[in-house]
């Protein structure tokens, strides 16, 4: 007998493993970039999925990523694959914070249909319903405090609605109003003055008498009362016909009694067990994901994937605690999944899955296959893509470029009676115009094209990005150049791609790079400062001092902190302290100096000899630096290969060997060896 269990069990613990195997193969083909957070999540959920039987408390899963990355719409479809779509329940607690009633009926919800059974909750949009402000001072959430036991212990308490409560109470005073005036019962129907408990009780809904009809019995609690009052007490009862046959064994006064003990029982608060819950935080976490204010669609997709992958679940809680009390922190636990932004090659796999489901639509609907041209998606991929955004917008532009044109395709098929059996999208460039790029759209028959028509689809970001050769191009062009000469001959570090033409409405142009370390020394501070300071020393050189433009308040701003930074915060001037001064609020931790002789001195010695370097190298780089200038002037990108190549043919005294390669082992650790060796 027991082994025939032990069979069972195994049989269903297999059919359970197929179910969740086959959820992460579906999950995989649906959601493009991701395949390592479904990996995390499906194994986390492993113990839930498996064995709820032995769960005594809520297992909490934190899902942080930007917004568009695929947070909800994940959990979401993850509920329907294993079969959970029934015992789901979500909460955004940007709305719920202000609305006790939603999450007091979603807990009902929970008490009447999931209570101490497996199931899915997904506290959405979690970051709003911070409890400490941006000054560190507690907001009061009583709407959610039972958010914060469930995440404790799995189990809290609800009461009814404070409007049922006082609807049962008045309900009550008006039955016994009823029965003072006159109004008899027996056996819980009204047997005498019908008249004067319709007055009394429910004047509105006074049933209309017709003449040679029976009049039916009239119940003294009425079928929409008794509703009701059985939600309020269900956890008294089976079923409401129980409750129904006790109030028809009652006269009048016995009915009266007895409501009164059903609503001293539902004033008790009905304990809510979660225990075997599956719960899923989720948030966006702009303190953590410091480019996602970034809304330029010109910075790479690739670069922000990367520092996206380098966040930590410490970063994670700190940022946190902007938000949280500590020790609602500790109740998230440590199950913080973080998702990384989208990649390039994942930003056009997810194109590709869009395109698709309008291809079996399509199909589906009129059997008309359709083929899109590579260059169709990488003009989605332009027009689409706003990297800290995900993938939104890039709906959005999907629908702009093959759904609008549905209507066209199809009145050339059945009203102009064009006879095709698929359609193939792409690009004319002969036919394109200035502002717009041509959609050619051939319709085939059988392999041949037999009829095509083209439309302009009109260029937002491509009409920003445009080459504008003119004098502000040119500035700009000589500006960067300045910046990318200095990164690569004096911090040793070649950039990602220099742009002179952005569609960056914050920004004429730009210099992505990074250097491969993660630390700061006293002897770069100067190079550091001097890169900085760049863009501003070329439009100097080149143009002369009369002919400096204003775009350099940025790079100034930025030098002029990490000047101050080094030698205020970081001991890196003569006296090895932090300095401030009698401005401050509170009482910090530092010296005062309020004289413009001491650390500002310092201060300002360190940005004159950065810009008399940076104005030593531009000037022995000319050659470089015009060069890379002149091409930046024609073309609004210069790649990291191409900056090789200009470094190579026109630098003077650098070669591109003395660019750092292994950033992990440039000193420190070899000189650390060395002098240890000498103790062995």
């Amino acid at each position: 007998m027991e082994q025939i269990k032990t069979e069972q069990y195994k049989n269903h613990l297999q059919k359970k493993k197929e179910v969740l195997n086959n959820a992460v193969i579906q999950l995989k083909k649906e959601f493009i970039g991701i395949d390592g957070i479904i990996d995390q999540i499906a194994n986390t959920i492993t113990s839930w999925f498996f064995f709820p039987e032995i769960q005594d408390r809520p297992i909490i899963i934190n899902l942080w990523g930007l917004t568009g990355i695929g947070k909800t719409s994940l959990i979401k479809r993850l509920t329907e694959l294993i079969g959970f779509s029934e015992h789901y329940f979500r909460f955004d607690l940007g709305e719920c914070t202000s609305r006790y009633y939603d999450i007091q009926d979603s807990f009902k919800d929970i008490y009447n249909n999931c209570d101490g059974e497996p199931f899915i909750i997904n506290l959405d949009e979690f970051q709003l319903a911070r409890t400490i402000n941006e000054e560190q001072e507690e907001i009061d959430r009583a709407s959610i405090r039972a958010i914060w036991d469930l995440l404790d212990c799995g189990k809290f308490d609800v009461i009814d609605f404070e409007y049922n409560m006082n609807w049962f109470n008045k309900l009550i005073k008006k039955l016994d109003l009823a029965l003072y005036k006159g109004v008899t019962v027996e056996k819980g129907i009204i047997s005498g003055n019908e008249d004067l408990y319709w007055d009394v009780v429910n004047s509105s809904n006074r049933p209309e008498v017709k003449k040679n009809k029976k009049v039916e019995q009239i119940p003294f609690v009425s079928d929409s009362d008794l509703d009701t009052i059985f939600n309020m007490v269900d956890h008294l009862f089976l079923v409401k016909s129980e409750l129904q046959d006790k109030l028809n064994e009652m006269d009048g006064d016995q009915t009266i009694d007895y409501l009164i003990q059903l609503y001293k029982a539902s004033l008790k608060p009905k304990t809510v067990d979660c225990t075997k819950s599956l719960i899923f935080v989720m948030g966006n976490l702009d303190e953590v994901y410091t480019m996602s204010r970034n809304f330029n669609p010109d910075m790479s997709a690739n670069e922000l994937h990367r520092q996206s992958t380098e966040i930590t679940i410490t970063e994670v809680k700190q940022a946190l605690l902007n938000r949280f009390r500590s020790e609602q922190i500790a109740r998230l636990g440590n199950n913080h999944i973080i998702y990384p932004a989208f990649d390039e090659k994942s930003f056009y796999g997810i194109i590709r899955l869009e395109l698709d489901k309008v291809k079996r639509k399509v199909a589906d609907t009129y059997g008309l296959s359709m083929i899109f041209d590579d260059k169709v998606e990488r003009l989605v991929y332009e027009e689409g893509v706003y990297p800290t955004q995900g993938t939104r917008p890039l709906f959005t532009t999907v629908h702009q470029v093959v759904n609008t044109r549905l209507g066209k395709i199809l009145n050339e098929i059945y009203l102009k009676g064009v006879e095709a059996d698929s359609l193939y999208f792409r690009i004319d460039d002969k036919a394109s115009e200035k502002d717009s790029t041509a959609l050619k759209i051939d319709f085939l028959k059988n392999g041949e094209v037999i009829h095509h028509i083209i439309d302009q689809q009109t260029l937002v970001l491509g009409k920003l990005r445009q080459e504008k050769r003119n004098d502000e191009q040119a500035i700009v062009a000589v500006h960067e150049s300045g910046h990318a000469v200095l990164l690569s001959v004096l911090m040793k570090t070649i950039p990602e791609v220099v742009f002179s033409v952005t569609a960056d409405s914050n920004s004429d142009g730009f210099v992505l790079s990074r250097p491969e370390w993660n630390y700061i020394s006293k002897k770069e501070i100067i190079n550091r400062l001097a890169v900085l300071l760049g863009g501003l020393v070329a439009e100097r050189i080149i143009f002369g001092e009369e002919n400096v433009t204003i775009g350099s308040s940025s790079d100034l701003s930025k030098a002029t902190k990490l000047a101050t930074y080094v030698l205020y915060i970081c001991g890196m001037g003569d006296v090895k302290a932090a300095f401030g001064n009698e401005n401050m609020n509170g009482t910090p931790s530092v010296i005062f100096d309020n004289s413009s002789e001491t650390v500002n001195k310092d201060a300002k010695e360190l940005l004159l000899k950065a810009e008399q370097l940076a104005y030593s190298t531009l000037q022995k780089q000319e050659k470089l630096l015009i060069k890379m200038a002149d091409y930046l002037s024609d073309k609004r990108t210069l790649t990291k290969e191409q900056v090789k190549e200009f470094i190579g043919q026109y630098a003077v005294d650098f070669s591109l060997d003395e660019i750092i390669e292994d950033a992990e082992h440039i000193f420190y650790r070899r000189h650390l060896k060395g002098l240890a060796e000498k103790y062995n």
